[in-house]
């Protein structure tokens, strides 16, 4: 049996992120489809087995089609963006008429497990709607032993990528990169998120699963093997059992590992020693996202992660040489241009080395989804656009109390420009700048601020 998995093409020039905890267009960053690596990882032990990251490649759909043609694969997987969604379900409909005996899969956890039949009558193509555990599902759909277990994970088939195209302008300073997922699910119930705050059965559901330090090893080495030189632990949360990070630290230590790595983390969830011990393993960045909306961090309230803890936080990560980006939120129903001051405000003190101010994306099947359409500001319900709330050029799904979706996005231009154009931040972007492709991508960001 022959298989073939596809990351879409870029959506208008932008590359996107597609994985089941993330969507999202990107404007300095490509990433490695790290589920459809550990899905072929599985695939492989019992079939011919090839990805198409036309994504990384910047290939289009007659690149798909021509691929699908000579490859003849019995089934074709594929994976979505909600911003890109209807572009992305043109692969079904290729692929059936290629052969209409293929059998098409998407692998989507933001959309379809909300509402399956109007995904099922818009793309009549698509023969199966996995939304969750796809390491045991979508084996399964084709006859073969899925796995349950994140402790048996496959190695992911990084040799199948095109590994020397993936970067982060965020979360690299050395190439080949490559990401890798120690955990599921979320040990935390944030309201906006597809997994804490889900409605619908969706994801690994809300039963957080991590895998040991040593299991976490045994896939670094992996990717140590192929030439990776930085990874990024792509967990919702990599720093929230602090016991597991100093274990992998002490291991990556021991073994004179040499690597360079970041991670996603929360303020409350880290101390100066773990800190330490992340530095010394080759930690060089720490994402904290820091501010739930409007309200949380500002009125010192979001559980456990306070304006003084995150300031702690993040002078230690400085301290021992580890940069941080922080990650806050506009969008809240009751944000107003008053509190998107004060975010800006609380941001300033946290003096983060960078920061995204992303816009509260309302995805169907959580509770603030439930919420903004009961009080009337969901302006875009679901026709499969408006669903991104990165620099990427689409209005929002939303609308606050106060401000409306064309004010948003207004006011998420002027906070990055009062926090970024500030001399001495400008200056430390500068020198961060280690190549020429991230130069172009700082001065995109900048046509952006415009």
């Amino acid at each position: 049996m022959r298989i073939l998995l596809i990351n879409p093409p870029r959506f208008n020039g932008h590359a996107v992120v597609r994985e089941m905890r993330c969507a999202n267009l990107a404007t300095v960053s490509i990433f490695p489809p790290i589920e459809l690596a550990y899905l072929a990882g599985v695939l492989r032990q019992y079939a011919e087995v090839k990805i198409l990251d036309a994504n990384a490649l910047d290939r289009n759909f007659k690149d798909i089609e021509t691929e699908i043609r000579q490859f003849k694969p019995q089934a074709v997987i594929f994976t979505i963006s909600p911003t890109t969604f209807t572009a992305d379900a043109q692969i079904a409909k290729i692929a059936k008429e290629a052969d209409d005996q293929i059998k098409t899969i998407l692998l989507d956890s933001h959309i379809s497990p909300a509402m399956p039949e109007r995904v099922r009558q818009n793309f009549p193509k698509i023969d199966y709607l996995v939304s969750r555990e796809p390491l045991l599902e979508i084996p399964g759909l084709l006859g073969f032993p899925g796995i349950a277990e994140i402790e048996n994970h496959p190695l992911p088939a990084y040799d199948l990528l095109p590994v020397k195209k993936y970067f982060s302008l965020s979360f690299t300073r050395k190439k080949p990169f490559a990401s890798l997922i120690t955990s599921v699910g979320c040990p935390n119930r944030c309201n906006f998120c597809i997994i804490g705050g889900a409605t619908v059965d969706r994801g690994y559901g809300k039963i957080w699963k991590f895998k040991s330090a040593s299991k976490i090893l045994e896939e670094i080495k992996h990717l140590l093997n192929l030439g990776i030189r930085s990874i990024y632990f792509f967990d919702e949360t990599f720093t929230a059992d602090r016991e597991r990070v100093k274990s992998l630290c002490k291991m990556i230590i021991e073994k004179g590992l040499k690597f360079e790595w970041s991670c996603n983390g929360r303020a409350d969830t880290l101390d100066e020693e773990t800190i330490k011990m992340m530095k010394k393993a080759g930690c060089w960045n720490v994402m904290f996202g820091i501010e739930c909306g409007s309200e949380g961090l500002l009125k010192e309230a979001n559980k456990g992660t306070t304006l003084t803890k995150a300031m702690e936080a993040v002078d230690f990560c400085q301290k021992n040489g580890i940069k941080v980006t922080a990650s806050f939120m506009l969008g809240m129903p009751e944000e107003s241009m008053e509190t998107v001051k004060q975010t800006l405000d609380a941001a300033k003190k946290i003096n983060p080395h960078r920061a995204q101010f992303v816009i509260l994306t309302p995805y169907p099947g959580t509770k603030l989804y439930d919420e903004i359409k009961e009080k009337g500001l969901l302006v875009e319900d679901y026709s499969f656009s408006g669903y991104d709330g990165y620099c990427a050029g689409q209005m929002p799904a939303l609308r606050t109390e106060y401000l409306t979706s064309r004010e948003l996005v207004l006011a998420q231009k002027y906070i990055y420009r009062k926090f970024y154009l500030r001399p001495s931040l400008w200056l430390r972007t500068i020198l961060s700048i280690r190549n020429f492709g991230q130069l172009m991508d700082i001065l995109r960001f900048v046509k952006y601020l415009k």
